[in-house]
């Protein structure tokens, strides 16, 4: 009689159970990743997928078109005013993407473009058609793999760019895709033909069908076509669904998969594997060996199972599969992703709600992984459709207990560690709740202490371990760290970390639980389950190197929309991406930019690196998460620079998953920042020329001023020469005969002239008995040049007409001066007071007769005798 042990029938009903609900998921070797609203996405109903030529990827939704640079999400709008009506497109969602910036997107019966330049939809796209000379409404639009765009007309198929038609009535069926290949246009029915044209000639060549026409009416709704290195791929749907290949060289149609499911997209590899969405999972078809593998259910990483349409399906420039749901929203795969095997809580057999903390792992003689968690112990050795899972035990081999006793070393020179690891070199590495220390030998304190500064993923170090291939592993709060020793003298080392994107646990490890199997697996025990890695089959992803995309502007804090003016002016008029150049004005000078790598595999391993020409001296590095200029966020690099001069600036950023190689491209943004107008070149030519003709006006003036300050100096002379002339010969006049005298005053008025030729006797004359007519009434008040004239018995207008002409003076000038001269006269004999003198030479007041003697002699009364005797 045999013993039933309920024990085991409760196992193996764990195992059916388990097996019964997971077979499906287990299926394959996808692990995806969910991206969905709660990330951002507009909303979980995607309808297509594309990758632009910058590397962005673009979701369209049922409510919007999503624009995602790795780390955000940004929306363009539309409404019903956008919508231009094709009434002979019957198939499915469709975007097309030109060589520039314009994106057009097809659904039934439905046509929309977006500037991605603007950000917006073109609001009438009838105008649009009206400019490119098309007159007729167009029916359908075709975008081929040349990026040549062709519309339906009822004149026929048309080149956008050229209007040249082909004629499409000889054609049976509708036109449903179409496609080139240099000179040859290839056209596709939903008959099932395929129908080629040369482009030049416009001549029809040949027509081939996909399959018999009694087959036509299984695949004749929908089509959509990719191009391959040899040919094109093409999904049909009708009443059956399937792949075909046609070859372009051998003229020959493959089919590759017929289905039941419907088949909404299709996406190729570079290596031309195809990936199919279907109303329910998604294909993965090998066509050089006609293998198919059909994944009905998609796993993520958390174990869930998503059973849902895959409407749209995407193979990126990363390698990254992306899959979009009809309403789960995003899903992303990679297969350098989930490196690290998790084993969570709900493997854990029997399941349990409670917290499963593993402290420890121990192996049997026949290699078998035990865990051990708290009081509870759990074999690792269960296998379901490949799948290992921890049961759990209720005895353990001697061998495996004995290995669970054996406490784990966490002291070094009497101070307690979190773990202790001697490694083959005889290092010690001591892990603690703020970095992990390094010490070269038992006697030697610590040489170095490692932080993430340094490339640890995190400061809590919880366990260490040294491989056989003698590498250190380090779990962390956040997780994990491999390290590699490159030199022993110089203690040179680096980091290779693992994240959440690798597959490590979401919560923290568990103090000295880590171990390595005879298998050379490594096992990391965690406070909700525990990690699994295989070093030798889980190979380290190549570098990645990123062209980084520059995603948003901000002036003073605040993000620059494109179109708003800011101080007057217009900043962006165009999306930061596509923006290679910012003008600004002198006081837009606190500048803030940011940049996506587009690491759409792992952004938290994304390095940056940064550059400003004028401003930085070299290239500034910054790890995502990471603080000081250049915080990054979300795989976001940050980057600020205040107070900026006037002046040109370019600004170089690059990216790379290695932060000892960049070969990426950098991306470049030229700043210029204008100075003020008082500043500018303008500005200082008129300062330059203003002070020139200031200086030239200075020089002019002092050069004029000084030219008559000399005449007037010479003036000054010559009369005071002349002066002291006519003094003398006055006073030899007085001594001598008047023959004397008059010989006197000849000299003295050929001196007063100052010319070369002697005046006549009879104005010699003249000039005697005038001087002589106003001396004798110099102490008369008021001698008037009237009263001259009438002592001279001549008019007023012959007098000054006849002492202008000899003397070059006026009546009251020639009275005036011999007023002065008689003044100068006594001056020099010093008897009499100025006053006195005044009143002499008939001044009315002595401040006139002060004026006037210092216009004639330079200087003056009081001052006249010391002058004169300094000239002497």
């Amino acid at each position: 009689m045999m013993i039933i042990n309920i024990k085991s029938i409760q196992r193996l009903l764990y195992l059916a159970f388990f097996f019964f609900t997971t077979s499906i998921a287990f299926a394959n070797d996808f692990v995806f990743t969910p991206i969905n609203v709660s990330q951002g996405l507009s909303d979980n109903q995607v309808r297509y997928i594309l990758q632009l030529a910058d590397g962005r990827m673009v979701f369209t939704t049922s409510g919007n078109l999503n624009i995602y640079d790795g780390s955000k999400f940004s929306y363009i709008h539309r409404t019903s005013d956008h919508i231009y009506p094709i009434k002979k497109y019957d198939g499915f969602y469709r975007i097309y993407h030109d060589q520039d910036s314009l994106l057009w997107i097809k659904d039934h019966h439905k046509l929309m473009c977006v500037n991605l330049r603007k950000e917006k939809y073109l609001l009438n796209l009838e105008s649009y058609f009206k400019a490119k000379g098309l007159k007729e409404p167009v029916q359908n639009f075709f975008m081929d793999s040349q990026k040549k765009m062709w519309v339906q007309t009822s004149r026929g198929l048309l080149d956008l760019n050229t209007l040249s038609s082909i004629d499409l009535s000889i054609n049976k069926g509708g036109l449903q895709d179409v496609d080139a290949d240099g000179d040859l246009l290839y056209l596709f029915y939903n008959t099932g033909e395929v129908v080629c044209y040369n482009t030049i000639t416009k001549k029809r060549l040949y027509v081939l069908a996909a399959y018999p026409k009694v087959e036509q009416k299984f695949f004749k709704r929908t089509s959509l076509i990719v191009k391959g290195k040899s040919g094109f791929y093409q999904i049909r749907n009708g009443d059956k669904s399937g792949c075909f290949f046609f070859d372009v060289k051998k003229q020959k149609w493959k089919t590759l998969l017929v289905s039941k499911n419907v088949l909404n997209t299709l996406t190729l590899t570079p290596e031309e594997t195809i990936y199919i969405s279907t109303s329910r999972g998604f294909y993965n078809v090998n066509p050089k060996t006609g293998e198919n593998q059909y994944i009905p259910s998609l796993k993520t990483k958390d174990g869930n199972l998503i059973d849902t349409e895959i409407s749209s399906i995407f193979y990126d420039f990363q390698g990254g599969l992306w899959v979009g749901t009809l309403n789960r929203g995003l899903l992303y795969y990679h297969p350098s992703r989930y490196q690290l095997k998790q084993v969570g809580r709900s493997l854990f057999l029997p399941s349990t709600s409670k917290e499963i903390s593993v402290q420890a792992f121990a192996e049997d003689y026949s290699g078998r992984i035990y865990v051990k968690t708290g009081s509870n112990f759990y074999l690792y050795a269960s296998e379901i459709n490949k799948e290992l899972i921890p049961v759990k035990q209720n005895s353990l081999p001697n061998e495996v207990l004995t290995k669970f006793k054996k406490k784990t070393a966490t002291t070094f020179k009497d101070n307690v560690y979190t773990s202790v690891c001697k490694d083959s070199r005889g290092w010690i590495w001591a892990g603690t709740p703020d970095g992990l220390m390094l010490f070269t030998s038992e006697k030697e304190n610590a040489s170095k202490i490692f932080y993430t500064e340094d490339g640890l993923i995190n400061n809590f170090v919880h366990a260490l371990l040294e491989d056989k291939n003698h590498n250190i592993w380090v779990t962390t709060s956040y997780g994990i760290s491999k390290i590699t020793v490159d030199d022993v003298v110089k203690q040179k080392v680096h980091f290779t970390n693992y994240n959440i994107y690798n597959g490590t646990l979401e919560g923290e490890y568990v103090n000295s639980s880590i171990y390595e199997s005879s298998k050379g697996e490594l096992y990391f025990g965690g406070i909700d389950g525990f990690n699994v890695l295989n070093p030798t089959k889980s190979s380290e992803s190549k570098d990645l190197f990123f062209k980084p995309a520059f995603t948003s502007f901000y002036l003073r804090g605040e993000e620059v929309k494109i179109g708003a003016q800011y101080d007057g002016e217009i900043i962006l008029s165009q999306s930061t991406n596509y923006t290679q150049k910012i003008e600004l004005l002198y006081n837009q000078n606190f500048l803030t930019f940011e940049f996506s790598a587009l690491n759409y595999l792992n952004k938290e391993k994304t390095y940056y690196r940064y550059y400003l020409q004028g401003i930085d001296d070299d290239w500034n590095q910054v790890l995502a998460g990471r603080n000081g200029n250049g915080l990054t966020k979300n795989g976001v690099l940050k980057v600020s620079y205040t107070n900026l001069s006037a002046g040109k600036y370019m600004l170089k950023v690059m990216a790379s998953e290695n932060p000892k190689v960049w070969k990426g491209e950098a991306t470049k943004v030229l700043i210029v920042i204008h100075a003020p107008w008082w500043k500018t070149t303008t500005a200082y030519i008129v300062y330059v020329f203003c002070f020139l003709i200031i200086l030239i006006g200075g020089i002019y003036m002092y050069v004029k001023i000084t030219k008559k300050k000399i005449e007037r100096e010479h003036n000054e002379e010559m009369l005071l020469l002349r002066v002291k002339n006519l003094i003398d010969q006055l006073s030899h006049y007085e001594r001598e005969s008047i023959v004397d005298v008059e010989k006197s005053k000849g000299e003295e008025l050929d001196n007063y002239k100052d010319k070369n030729e002697q005046p006549k006797s009879v104005d010699t004359e003249f000039i005697t008995h005038a001087i002589e007519t106003v001396e004798n009434n110099l102490d008369t008040p008021g001698y008037s040049v009237e009263q001259l004239s009438k002592d001279l018995c001549m008019d007023r207008t012959g007098l000054y007409r006849k002492l202008t002409d000899m003397l070059d003076e006026s009546p009251s000038l020639f009275i005036r001066n011999i007023r002065l001269q008689r003044a100068a006269k006594l001056l020099l004999e010093n008897n009499m007071s100025i006053t006195e003198i005044a009143e002499k030479v008939g001044f009315s007041t002595t401040s006139y007769m002060s004026k006037c003697f210092q216009d004639m002699y330079g200087c003056k009364p009081s001052e006249y005798a010391k002058k004169l005797k300094k000239s002497t």
